[in-house]
């Protein structure tokens, strides 16, 4: 198929470009550091302390890769269709057996390899130093919050090429791809405590309603959706993956709302899609807007 040489072009360039080994270094930075940290400090009191396994560790680092992660997606794939429109390198491009579709399915597949290979970069080195602190190695919830991030980038990636092959120019793109991020990483919270009071006002909601409608604005943000499918992985029961998003002194009232159990759209099953519906429908209203646009 067509995209796949799409794609394998995608990657070989990022390869030769700084872009790919300066985020792949910043991942490895940002996530290796804490256990680093663990490690120098356990050497300099003479050794391990013991206690405690790595899902400390990876309860620690969620927000930061919820949010670090995103932000490397969106810098690699904003442009990725954009900035050959302008260069008029995609005439070329699909004068060539290439369709529309197999040029932004390329760019999301080639995109993708290149912020998995600095995901994994900084799994992979965490992995290793973590192997020499005191800390417990939970080699199973370890994969289980890799492959969760993995993920994430690749909703993020395409996202953010979707949005590219709409935009006539990488400005364009940026501004969106920018705009949704800061939404998600700052004013989502707020904008869900405005509309579940609104409905409050307006409709006086029980106390299960309003949680449940809480919950399901919440889990419609794909950072929150990620973090809390890592909770379901580090806690082990899904009630209380849920329960960690809403604040420590209204959770017991949730969880009586809710009868102790998680209804079954809250699931991780409907979470997950939750997540995808950020990658397939970017890429397909991306996909239309593109078939259609004037080069």
């Amino acid at each position: 198929m067509t995209w796949r040489a799409v794609a394998r072009k995608d990657f070989r360039d990022s390869l030769r470009s700084r872009w790919l080994w300066v985020l792949t270094a910043l991942f490895v930075l940002v996530f290796s550091l804490p256990p680093l940290l663990v490690f120098y400090l356990e050497m300099g009191a003479g050794g391990g302390r013991g206690g405690g396994t790595t899902d400390a560790f990876l309860y620690l680092m969620k927000q930061g890769t919820a949010t670090l992660v995103p932000l490397i997606s969106i810098v690699i794939g904003y442009a990725a269709v954009t900035r050959e429109r302008e260069s008029g390198t995609l005439k070329l491009l699909l004068s060539l057996p290439h369709s529309r579709d197999d040029v932004v399915f390329g760019k999301v597949l080639g995109r993708s390899a290149v912020v998995g290979v600095s995901i994994l970069g900084g799994f992979v080195f965490a992995a290793v130093v973590l192997l020499f602190t005191s800390l417990e190695f939970a080699a199973v919830n370890y994969l289980l919050f890799a492959l969760l991030t993995l993920l994430l980038g690749l909703v993020f990636v395409g996202l953010s090429v979707g949005i590219s092959a709409a935009a006539s120019t990488s400005r364009r793109s940026m501004v969106a791809c920018v705009a949704l991020y800061i939404s998600f990483i700052v004013l989502w919270s707020t904008l869900t405590n405005q509309i579940v009071a609104a409905l409050n006002d307006q409709f006086d909601m029980e106390v299960a309603g309003l949680a449940k409608v809480s919950l399901f604005i919440k889990l419609l943000n794909p950072t929150t959706a990620y973090k809390t499918l890592v909770d379901t992985v580090l806690a082990e029961k899904q009630l209380n993956a849920r329960l960690e998003l809403f604040n420590q002194f209204v959770r017991p009232t949730v969880a009586q709302a809710f009868g102790g159990s998680v209804p079954f759209y809250f699931s991780d099953v409907f979470v997950m899609a939750y997540l995808l519906f950020w990658l397939f429908v970017p890429v397909a209203i991306g996909i239309f807007v593109f078939e259609r646009a004037d080069l």
